[in-house]
C-alpha cells in the first residue's frame, strides 16, 4: 500500500458525465443574442410596415331595399258637371236694326253727293244742309229733286219693313224739317214734301201701334 494515500483508487463503473469546461477567467459571448435580438425586431418592423401600407378593402355593403309601400290611391277629382250656359233672351230685332244698307241711287245723277246726304238728313247737320241746297236747284232734273224729297221716307232706314221703336227719332226729325221748309218751298217742292210728310207720319203710326 501507498503511504501517501491510504484509500485505494477503485475504478468508476459509469463515466460522470462533464461539462465542457469553461474558462473561469472568460464571461459568455453576448453576441449571439445580440444579433437574435436585432432580427426579430427587423420582422417585427417590417410587418408591422406591411400593415399600415396594406390597402383597405372596402367592402361594399349593398343599401337596403326601401321598403315597399303599399300605391296610394290617388284622390278622386270629381269634375264639375257640365252647366249650360244659360240661355240669353235676345232682344228684339226691334231693339237692334241691321246695319244701314249702302245708299244706291236709281240712276245716274246729276249731283250724287246730294243722295248721299239724303240718308244722313235728319242725323248730321252738315248733310242736312247739302240736301237742301240740292232740293233747291232748279239746275238739277225735276225727277232727281223729286227723288231727294220723297225718298225721305226710304233712305236711311235699316229695314223699312221691320219698323221700330230706334226708327222713331229719325222719323220725327224728318218731319219737323219738312214743316219748317214747308211754307217757303215753291210749287214743285209743296207737292213732294206734303206726299213725304204723309208716308213718314204713316211711319210713325205703324210704330206706335194708332
Amino acid at each position: 500500500m501507498n503511504a501517501k494515500n491510504p484509500y485505494p483508487k477503485t475504478p468508476l463503473k459509469t463515466p460522470l458525465k462533464t461539462s465542457p469546461k469553461t474558462n473561469p477567467g472568460t464571461k459568455p459571448s453576448l453576441v449571439p443574442v445580440i444579433l437574435t435580438v436585432c432580427v426579430c425586431g427587423a420582422a417585427a418592423g417590417w410587418l408591422w410596415h406591411n400593415h399600415k401600407s396594406a390597402p383597405v378593402v372596402q367592402v361594399a355593403i349593398a343599401p337596403a331595399a326601401p321598403e315597399e309601400t303599399p300605391p296610394q290611391e290617388e284622390p278622386q277629382s270629381f269634375a264639375p258637371a257640365p252647366v249650360e250656359a244659360p240661355v240669353v233672351a235676345q232682344a228684339p230685332e226691334q231693339e237692334q236694326p241691321p246695319p244701314q244698307p249702302p245708299v244706291k241711287p236709281k240712276r245716274q245723277l246729276h249731283d250724287p253727293k246730294a243722295y248721299e246726304a239724303l240718308a244722313l238728313v235728319g242725323i248730321d247737320a252738315q248733310a242736312e244742309e247739302y240736301w237742301l241746297k240740292a232740293i233747291y236747284d232748279t239746275q238739277l232734273p225735276a225727277k232727281e229733286r223729286e227723288d231727294l224729297i220723297e225718298d225721305l221716307n226710304e233712305v236711311g232706314f235699316p229695314d223699312l219693313k221691320r219698323l221700330t221703336l230706334t226708327d222713331l227719332p229719325l222719323i220725327e226729325s224728318r218731319l219737323q224739317i219738312i214743316e219748317r221748309i214747308q211754307p217757303d218751298a215753291d210749287e214743285f217742292m209743296q207737292k213732294h214734301l206734303a206726299e213725304a210728310h204723309k208716308d213718314l207720319t204713316n211711319m210713325r203710326k205703324k210704330i206706335l201701334g194708332q
